[in-house]
């Protein structure tokens, strides 16, 4: 593969190995990597996202934002998706606030992206919306100075992660070249750096740690743009609250698990996303949960249910009801996605 060969020359002409982090971030994001070509959401990529499931999900989500701007806001915004997919999500949203036309005429829409082959899709599928022009940007403009409803749904889960394990000493992964045999292995380096060190002993009694420095600080631009300007944050992911015995990190292709070490550029990597830090990113800048919670507790607080209800007919009424039960099931993805919701409002 292009993006294997890329990656030997790059690296490993000079160095034996690199950290995972680095490593990942090649695989992902640099030219030929996995989310700058490729077409990976829905039944002929490698994987499903909730959007995709059902409309119901983004029309609780609509609703909620809508709700929230009309009592908080009901101004002029920005209005950001961070990694539109399809443009499913957003295109549910504003069939959800059609009744309510105030709130994208006042709204300043930007899609965050970086690949070209879901620009396009993303213009094609929204393409009959009343909803204004739409800008797409490969980052956060953070200069503008008006309130900002920003939301994302599985777009953390992607960010690189570093994974070190205590064994008396701390050692972090690294990622290794066979040339004879012309495969990737991991391999573990005893962990030097004082100030690292100190951050880790924190975790000793875990023993592991899987962290994304790289997430953080991306969720950390967020919340300073929103204390500076106020608005909203909404952010959907699978992850957990409490420490983890195991590593997450783990590739999808063709709705298949596969090596993290094979495929690359070809295959979806991600990690569970640790919610605990973005919580205490939120605290250490006096911002405001609104809301976080499980993806089963949302939706049903917000009404799915009842949305369920009244979608069904005695044509789809099992559709419905199977939709339903992917979205809020505990086994499926209720329990396991989780909402938060940050205002400084």
């Amino acid at each position: 593969m292009v993006i294997k060969k890329q990656i030997k020359n790059k690296f490993f002409k000079n160095k034996k190995n690199i950290r995972l982090d680095i490593f990942l971030n090649e695989c992902l994001f640099k030219k030929n990597g996995y989310y700058y070509n490729k077409k990976a959401i829905g039944k002929h990529g490698d994987f499903i996202t909730a959007p995709e499931i059902s409309q119901m999900f983004g029309e609780i989500i609509g609703l909620y934002l809508f709700y929230i701007w009309k009592v908080k806001i009901n101004t002029k915004f920005n209005f950001i998706e961070l990694g539109p997919g399809n443009g499913t999500l957003f295109k549910d949203i504003a069939k959800s606030v059609s009744r309510y036309p105030q709130f994208l005429k006042k709204a300043k829409i930007t899609f965050i992206e970086i690949n070209h082959e879901l620009i396009n899709i993303q213009k094609k599928n929204i393409k009959n919306l009343e909803c204004g022009n739409i800008n797409w940007r490969k980052s956060i403009d953070f200069k503008s100075k008006i309130p900002s409803i920003i939301y994302s749904n599985e777009f953390f889960d992607c960010f690189p992660v570093r994974q070190f394990i205590f064994k008396k000493v701390w050692f972090e992964k690294y990622v290794s070249f066979n040339n004879q045999y012309n495969y990737f292995f991991m391999n573990e380096r005893l962990v030097k750096n004082r100030e690292l060190l100190s951050f880790l002993n924190l975790h000793k009694k875990e023993k592991i740690l899987e962290i994304s420095f790289e997430r953080n600080k991306y969720f950390e631009k967020i919340f300073k743009y929103i204390k500076n300007n106020g608005g909203i944050f909404l952010t959907v992911d699978y992850g957990y609250l409490k420490n983890i015995r195991n590593f997450t990190l783990q590739s999808i292709q063709n709705h298949k698990f596969s090596n993290v070490l094979e495929n690359i550029g070809a295959q979806d990597i991600t990690s569970h996303v640790n919610f605990n830090d973005f919580l205490i990113i939120a605290q250490k800048h006096k911002l405001k949960i609104e809301e976080f919670s499980t993806q089963r507790e949302f939706l049903i607080k917000y009404g799915i249910l009842q949305r369920g209800i009244k979608l069904s007919n005695s044509k789809n009424k099992k559709k419905i009801g199977l939709e339903l039960d992917r979205l809020i099931n505990k086994k499926e993805m209720g329990s396991l996605f989780k909402f938060l919701v940050i205002t400084n409002l």
